[in-house]
């Protein structure tokens, strides 16, 4: 299925994240509810950062089946899925430095020829989560994308 390459789920995103978050740097990971924004979650991914996730590259702890299917990977087999999103666009781990180094959200538009050798363009909304202002210990982000 291709998806339109709009800004309605990163808007959707950006949105419940600011309501979330009120008058704090950002919000923490314990507070994302999948249930409240369960229309567009299969196009989000969440990001665990630590030490050691930052030297062997970012770990995603979710992955929605339409980013999956963006890549070219059998939704049945997520753990590859993972490893290809991070691999394929290496300026993906630039952006998920930047929101770390900014604390805030980053927008990335780009495009990438996935495993079934389709050309994908796609719109990423990332987004900072963690504890304290001071730490960021997750991004949540939203990927909108279409085939061309």
């Amino acid at each position: 299925m291709s998806h339109d390459l709009n800004n309605r789920a990163n808007e959707k995103l950006l949105k419940y994240w600011n309501q979330l978050r009120k008058d704090r740097t950002f919000p923490s990971e314990s507070e994302i509810d999948p249930d409240a924004i369960a229309d567009i979650w299969e196009s989000c991914f969440l990001v665990s950062i630590d030490d050691v996730t930052k030297r062997l590259g970012y770990r995603y702890s979710y992955l929605g089946t339409d980013l999956i299917e963006a890549y070219g990977d059998d939704i049945s087999n997520p753990d590859v899925a993972a490893k290809l999103v991070s691999s394929t666009n290496v300026s993906t781990a630039h952006k998920f430095d930047e929101v770390i180094a900014t604390k805030k959200p980053v927008i990335d538009e780009s495009e990438f020829v996935n495993l079934r050798n389709i050309h994908i363009r796609y719109r990423t909304c990332m987004l900072p989560l963690g504890l304290k202002d001071n730490d960021v210990t997750h991004i949540i982000g939203c990927m909108s994308w279409r085939v061309y």
